[in-house]
C-alpha cells in the first residue's frame, strides 16, 4: 500500500518538449547607449548600419549623387539593361498612339474622367526670373486624377515626412535615413529629367499636332516656359519619381516583401492615368522608370554600411565593425604595401597581386 501510494503521488513525466528554432531575423532591433536604433538586422547575416542624419544634410548629397551617377549607370555590366532600354522605348514609340487611343477608350469605357482636374487648397505665388513657379496645394476630384496624384511632388513630400516624424519621434536612424535619401534622390531624379525634357522637347499626346507627338530639340528657354505641355513629354517625371521613392523605401525595408509590389502596382495605374489623360506616351516611360532606379539605389547605397559579423566572438551579436559597401577598385589601387624587418633593414614594401 505504501508502495502504491508512493507510486500514486509522483508527478506523471512532462513529455520533453522541442526547444524553439532561433530566430535569425530579430523584429526589436537592438538600441545603442544613446537610445537609438542603430543597427538592422534585415535578413539572416545580413545587418545595416545607419548613422544618425544632419538636418537637411540630404540636399547636400544632390550633387554627389549627380557625380556618381555616369559611373553607377554607364558600366559593363549594365549594357544588356542599356540595350533593353532602348529596344524597349523604340517599341513602344511605334506602337505609341495606338497605345494612348486604346488607353483612352478604354477609359471611356469604365466611365473614367480623361481630364486630369484638381482642387487647389492655396496656392503661394513665387517667380524665379520670368519663371512663373507657385507653390500650390492640390487635391484630385475624380478617380483618373487619383492615380494621376499618386506621382504628385507632395505626395511624395509627405511620405518622406512621414519617416522623418516616425524616425524622430521614435528615434529610428533607419526611418530618419531614408527620409533624407527619398529627398535627394527624388530631386536628382527630377534635375536630369528637367534636363532631357529640355533637350528632347517631346509633345505631350493632348496637344500633339501628329501621331506620336513632334520633337524639338533644344528649345529656347522663353519657348519652352510659354507652353511647357509642347516640349516636356520625354521623360517621364512623375514613374521616375514614383520609382525613386519605392526603391528608397525597398532596399532600405527589405524585410517588408509586400513594398516593391504595392508600390508598383500603385506606379501602374498612375502609368494608365497619364495615358488615358494625354500628359505621357508609353515610349516615356522606360528611361524615367531607369532614372528613378538609379538614383534610388545611390542614394540608399550612401546612407548605410554593412555590419561585419564575428560568429567567433559571442560579445559581438549585431557584428564588431562597420564596412562600406564593396566597390571594385582599378588594377593602380589593388597593391599592398607591407612593413618588413629583416636582420638590421626596416622598411616597407609594396605589391601588387596581378
Amino acid at each position: 500500500m505504501l508502495a502504491a501510494d508512493t507510486t500514486r503521488r509522483q508527478p506523471a513525466p512532462v513529455p520533453a518538449v522541442s526547444a524553439a528554432p532561433t530566430d535569425s531575423l530579430p523584429h526589436i532591433h537592438p538600441r545603442d547607449a544613446a537610445g537609438r536604433i542603430t543597427d538592422y538586422t534585415v535578413a539572416p547575416g545580413v545587418t545595416w548600419h545607419y548613422d544618425k542624419p544632419k538636418a537637411f544634410r540630404w540636399a547636400f548629397h544632390i550633387p554627389r549623387d549627380l557625380g556618381q551617377f555616369p559611373k553607377y549607370a554607364f558600366r559593363k555590366e549594365n549594357t544588356d539593361t542599356f540595350v533593353g532600354l532602348a529596344v524597349s522605348s523604340v517599341a513602344l514609340w511605334v506602337a505609341d498612339q495606338a497605345i494612348v487611343d486604346w488607353s483612352q477608350d478604354f477609359g471611356k469605357f469604365l466611365g473614367l474622367t480623361a481630364k486630369s482636374t484638381q482642387k487647389s487648397l492655396f496656392s503661394i505665388p513665387f517667380h524665379v526670373g520670368s519663371a512663373n513657379l507657385p507653390l500650390e496645394l492640390n487635391v484630385p476630384d475624380n478617380l483618373n486624377s487619383t492615380f494621376y496624384y499618386l506621382g504628385d511632388g507632395w505626395t511624395h513630400l509627405t511620405v518622406a515626412t512621414s519617416f522623418w516624424i516616425y524616425g524622430g519621434l521614435k528615434k529610428d536612424n533607419r526611418a530618419l535615413q531614408t527620409s533624407g535619401e527619398l529627398g535627394e534622390a527624388i530631386f536628382s531624379t527630377g534635375l536630369v529629367v528637367q534636363a532631357m525634357k529640355r533637350l528632347t522637347g517631346r509633345q505631350s499626346p493632348y496637344v500633339a499636332t501628329k501621331d506620336r507627338g513632334e520633337w524639338n530639340p533644344f528649345p529656347a528657354y522663353s519657348t519652352y516656359q510659354h507652353f511647357v505641355p509642347n516640349y516636356d513629354a520625354f521623360p517621364t517625371g512623375h514613374l521616375a519619381t514614383a520609382m525613386a521613392t519605392v526603391t528608397v523605401i525597398a532596399e532600405n525595408y527589405p524585410e517588408y516583401h509586400f513594398i516593391r509590389p504595392l508600390g508598383y502596382s500603385l506606379m501602374g495605374l498612375l502609368g494608365y492615368s497619364m495615358l488615358n489623360n494625354g500628359v505621357h506616351w508609353a515610349s516615356d516611360y522606360p528611361i524615367g522608370i531607369a532614372l528613378g532606379y538609379a538614383f534610388g539605389k545611390i542614394a540608399v547605397r550612401n546612407g548605410r554600411t554593412r555590419v561585419e559579423a564575428a560568429p567567433d566572438d559571442p560579445a559581438a551579436a549585431h557584428g564588431t565593425g562597420l564596412a562600406p559597401p564593396r566597390k571594385p577598385r582599378p588594377w593602380y589601387r589593388q597593391g599592398k604595401l607591407s612593413p618588413y624587418n629583416y636582420g638590421p633593414f626596416t622598411g616597407a614594401s609594396w605589391s601588387l597581386r596581378w
